[in-house]
């Protein structure tokens, strides 16, 4: 198959056989369900290159930091420094705090060891741009669920257009907003930061994740409420999964209770996940320049759309959102969308 470039705007091609490769391989263990949400571990086979540690891991050595890209800052992005030995993975949708305002990560990332670069990122403080710390630690949050799957649309929009892993900043603000009213934290939250409305909602997220517990060999989480796929996840590494799991988890729940009211009107369909699967694998795929090491790839089809890191040809991360209306057809839930004509 040839590859498109990564500024290119011709039709998207069939996916990637990395991608399609791992698709193939994944498997599913049995679900927990928690209030209506439910939540399958997802397995693959490992593969052991590249080698990689994740953010919280490399936040904790003295030889990797994150800081403003420069004493003014910039709102759009942030300076990584990794003069470790290790490569080190920055999860799509992973909050960072500190500096002049917090910030989530625009895109997935490996970044080699002993190498710096810049990296896309989003603001989820809306009311802070002055220093609490030098430097950046994590808050401990990925973003939730609904705001991961907006933000990676508008980058594949960003990426097609300018070749930019840019988010609508605008619509990160106005998610943000509408997540601090559904979880009563709009009157409790001095700069509008997203890990206050994760602060107020805490227990009811402690009680997801202690019925969610990781697995063995776990490389993956699949999300659906009802007969819809949420989302799914899927790592390289178990071992890097694991630092993730509870995060994911998190962010599902999250996004459950504020989008669902912590309720499905539908009993969960366990054949959701396959039917997900399957038209996952006829995505079209277009291939882009990353800032660290390997391509982003960025998939859409009929129930949805999402992105992969590969390097070389290993799948570092894939990550798929199910989705209304950007794909090529109806949800089998749906009655099929009806063609009003004027003569």
């Amino acid at each position: 198959m040839t590859e498109t470039t990564p500024t290119d705007t011709s039709p998207k091609s069939p996916l990637h056989p990395a991608i399609a490769t791992l698709l193939a391989s994944l498997r599913t263990g049995d679900p927990k369900i928690h209030t209506g949400l439910g939540l399958w571990p997802v397995f693959a086979d490992c593969r052991p290159e590249p080698v990689y540690i994740t953010l919280v891991e490399a936040l904790a050595l003295p030889d990797f930091k994150v800081t403003e890209i420069s004493e003014g800052g910039s709102v759009p992005n942030l300076r990584v420094v990794n003069e470790t030995p290790h490569h080190v993975l920055l999860f799509d949708g992973e909050e960072l705090k500190g500096a002049k305002q917090n910030r989530i990560l625009n895109t997935t990332i490996l970044i080699a060891a002993g190498t710096s670069l810049d990296v896309p990122v989003s603001c989820t403080e809306q009311g802070r741009w002055s220093y609490a710390s030098a430097e950046f630690g994590s808050s401990g949050s990925l973003a939730y669920a609904e705001l991961r799957k907006l933000k990676s649309a508008d980058v594949a929009m960003s990426l097609q257009a300018n070749a930019s892993h840019a988010s609508n900043q605008g619509a990160v603000w106005d998610e943000i907003d509408s997540l601090h009213k559904a979880a009563n934290s709009s009157g409790k939250t001095q700069t509008h930061a997203m890990k206050d409305a994760y602060n107020e909602r805490q227990k009811e997220l402690d009680d997801f994740t202690r019925e969610i517990p990781l697995l063995d060999g776990q490389c993956g989480l699949l999300a659906v409420i009802g007969d819809r796929v949420e989302g799914i996840d899927v790592l390289s590494r178990p071992e890097a999964y694991a630092k993730l799991h509870r995060r994911l988890v998190e962010s599902h729940a999250m996004d459950f209770l504020i989008r669902k009211g912590g309720k499905s009107n539908k009993p969960l369909d366990p054949e959701a996940p396959s039917r997900f699967l399957a038209e996952a694998a006829l995505a079209e795929d277009t291939m882009h320049a990353t800032p660290g090491l390997g391509s982003d790839h960025r998939m859409r089809f009929r129930w949805g759309h999402g992105a992969a890191l590969r390097v070389d040809e290993t799948i570092v991360h894939l990550a798929l959102f199910g989705t209304d209306g950007l794909g090529q057809g109806h949800h089998p839930s749906e009655a099929p969308l009806r063609r009003h004509h004027r003569g």
